[in-house]
Parts: structure tokens; C-alpha cells; sequence
């Protein structure tokens, strides 16, 4: 059976991302993702990559040692945060003041 054309004025569902926020001592990194697994599979990695410059000890397994890191580097300023947002789509009202000749 054909469905219905959806109208010009209907808005699309809104798309969920996730914001991954790295700070560390050198600056923030942002990175956008799809999917909330692509994010935590980030803060994998960054632990992964950093955990022997930071500590002696052996690191946890895969499934630890993002939120290990982390918990661990915050006495070091160091975060890692994400952030579950919708795409927005529709327009923004414009805040930019009125040209003086468009009164």
C-alpha cells in the first residue's frame, strides 16, 4: 500500500547524536557521533593510548578503562564527557540587529 506524502510542513523526526568532550591540558577536542557506542569507544581509545604515560600499574580490561581513566585523571584536570543531543532543523530567528535602512 503507497504511503502518503508527508506534507512541506511537517518537520522530519529530530536526529539524536552524541557530543564527546575531551579537555586535557592541551586544549578541548569535540567530536560528534551517531551513535552513544562510537563516543564511549573514544574514551577507550584515549585510555588505551594514554594509560601508561599516566600510571605504573597494568590497565583494566576494554570494558573498565574509559571510565577508569578517567575517574582517575580528574585530579589532573583532565575530562571526558558525553552528551546526548538532537540535530536541530528548524530555522533559527535571527538575533543580529535590524539594518538601520530595513525600519
Amino acid at each position: 500500500m503507497p504511503t502518503a506524502p508527508q506534507s512541506a510542513s511537517a518537520s522530519p523526526a529530530p536526529q539524536r547524536v552524541w557530543v564527546a568532550i575531551y579537555e586535557h591540558p592541551h586544549g578541548t577536542d569535540v567530536h560528534v557521533f551517531a551513535h552513544e557506542h562510537q563516543a564511549l569507544r573514544l574514551r577507550t581509545d584515549l585510555a588505551k593510548e594514554w594509560w601508561s604515560h599516566a600510571f605504573e600499574d597494568d590497565p583494566p580490561p576494554d570494558d573498565e578503562i574509559g571510565a577508569d581513566y578517567f575517574e582517575r585523571m580528574l585530579e589532573r584536570d583532565e575530562f571526558f564527557t558525553t552528551q546526548e543531543c538532537e540535530v536541530e532543523t528548524a530555522p533559527c530567528a535571527s538575533t543580529a540587529p535590524t539594518p538601520p535602512g530595513d525600519l
